[in-house]
């Protein structure tokens, strides 16, 4: 009885130091061993397996049910409250509209302030065998924004509307649905709705917020070198008294390598039905004067990453991470070639033609970075290149040859600070380039130039965390067209009804809640 009552204890013991996904695993190992041991019975340790469960349900934590695949399953996510001011500025040249409301002159100014929130709610967990799965809920249905703008739907027309404080667009959807699988040393499988599985640059290339489709295998291995130092005997030194001083033991110098490897293989666009009833849709837009059968088969986006981290001591490291992005296919919603605006036209002419066309697009991305401490203040350069092998096609498709030159981007700045613990700061400042036939407009970041190709500018962002998980943040970026000759392409001018975008002012005030 002695035995079974201390069993109980150690076991219970265990079992509330335990996380709540692994308690009852970890009694249960404990009681198996015991039992291996023979310090109690299979009798014994069944009834103790008993009275834990009932320990447990009384509480409000074992109330919860979770089921045996279950071994780790975490709560998390995340609340924005933002200030937001958006400013933008037409050609001061060129083909304008007669005057009218909501029509654009030259120089004239669009501005927005905005009050908005986000709410982000998500599960991850693992599961026996090697699997893991996620799911996030999150505001909005945008791929490139969480963003709920207070009192925006108040109208009597807006769905849910009727009066202020409407809920018509305050709806949840899913933004990560994804299962994957570790079970071979260093690789990692997803498939679903995902964390963005590529290392990108900072806002650039990728809109953070966008969770992309498909399927992506990942690998990463570290090797560790100890070069010098440690190993033969020092000379021996002499105290004052001539008495021998053996000297301290001289430490190795340590180098620790990452290589990784990321494969994607994103679904872009799905035509259905890929066999229709009756004859093929056609359309003349990409053949004015011949028509041309509409494609009815998928478009894909794969990726193809590989790079390296090298970290030397004392926190300074180097990390390359170049990524060739192919397109097979355009699908039947992006085979329209893409024109990007011109400044010849009037704006609405120009904010009408094709802003999203993934035609000709054979990207090259080599984001890179470079940290270290000083002061034991984390430090870093990041940089990025890219470039888009088949623009001289791109422009030719857009009505614009010889403009084949405007394939590159690239971004450089400087980070200073890391949010970590209450009381930490983090500044980080930018400039970054995209010329018109750069880069692909459905991915680039919406908040910095308002997802727009053919601007350049500066960018801003400082942070401060007045907890470890309440931080307050600043951002301001300010862009310019860059090419005069072509308009500025990209989804952004739909949203402020510009193209080309002369000038262009972005500033958020956030209030980030982690949990």
């Amino acid at each position: 009885m002695l035995i079974k009552k201390l069993t109980f204890a150690a076991a219970a013991f265990c079992f509330a130091l335990s996380t709540i996904a692994a308690r009852a695993q970890d009694a249960g190992a404990l009681l198996d061993l015991l039992v291996k041991k023979r310090l109690i019975t299979d009798q014994e340790a069944e009834e103790v397996r008993g009275e834990l469960i009932k320990e447990s349900a009384a509480t409000s934590a074992g109330k919860w049910k979770l089921s045996t695949p279950l071994t780790e399953l975490e709560l998390y996510g995340d609340i924005r409250l933002r200030y937001n001011y958006v400013g933008g500025e037409t050609k001061d040249r060129g083909p304008t509209a007669a005057p009218g409301v909501g029509v654009a002159g030259a120089n004239d100014w669009i501005e927005r302030s905005r009050e908005r929130y986000r709410l982000r709610l998500g599960l991850r967990g693992t599961l026996m065998d090697d699997w893991f799965f996620g799911i996030r809920l999150e505001t909005n249905q945008n791929p490139r924004s969480t963003n709920v703008t207070f009192g925006a739907d108040a109208s009597p027309s807006s769905p849910g509307g009727g009066g202020p404080f409407a809920k018509g667009d305050d709806g949840i959807n899913v933004g990560q649905a994804y299962a994957g699988y570790k079970g071979f040393p260093d690789f990692t499988f997803t498939g679903g709705k995902m964390p963005n599985p590529l290392i990108t640059s900072y806002r650039f290339i990728w809109d953070p917020d966008i969770n992309p489709e498909g399927l992506a295998e990942q690998w990463k291995h570290t090797f560790t070198f100890n070069l010098g130092g440690g190993d033969g005997q020092p000379a021996a030194t002499y105290s004052k008294d001539g008495k021998a001083v053996a000297p301290p033991a001289s430490e190795p110098f340590k180098l620790k390598l990452d290589l990784f490897a990321n494969f994607a293989q994103f679904v872009y666009d799905d035509s259905n039905p890929e066999n229709p009833l009756g004859t093929r849709p056609t359309t003349t837009v990409n053949t004015p004067g011949s028509p041309q059968e509409i494609p009815h088969y998928d478009a894909f986006l794969l990726a193809w990453q590989v790079g390296g981290r090298l970290t030397f001591p004392n926190n300074v490291y180097f990390q390359v991470a170049p990524v060739l992005y192919n397109y097979t296919g355009n699908g039947d919603t992006f085979n329209f070639h893409y024109q990007g605006g011109s400044p010849y036209v009037t704006n609405s002419a120009s904010v009408a033609q094709n802003q999203t066309g993934i035609n000709s697009l054979l990207v090259l991305d080599v984001p890179m970075e470079v940290g270290w401490k000083l002061w034991d203040v984390p430090m870093r350069i990041f940089t990025d290149f890219a470039t888009n092998f088949e623009a001289d096609d791109r422009a030719e498709a857009a009505g614009q040859p010889g403009q084949g030159s405007q394939r590159y981007a690239f971004q450089a700045g400087l980070g200073i600070g890391q949010l970590k613990a209450k009381g930490d700061w983090e500044v980080n400042i930018w400039y970054q380039h995209a010329e018109q036939f750069s880069l692909d407009p459905n991915l680039i970041d919406d908040d910095i130039f308002n997802a727009q190709l053919n601007m350049h500018g500066i960018a801003v962002q400082a942070a401060y965390n007045l907890t470890a998980a309440v931080n307050l943040q600043l951002t301001y970026a300010h862009g310019w067209w860059y090419n005069h000759n072509l308009g500025t392409g990209g989804v952004g001018a739909q949203a402020t009804g510009i193209n080309p975008l002369a000038q262009y002012n972005w500033f958020t005030a956030d209030l980030n809640v982690k949990f």
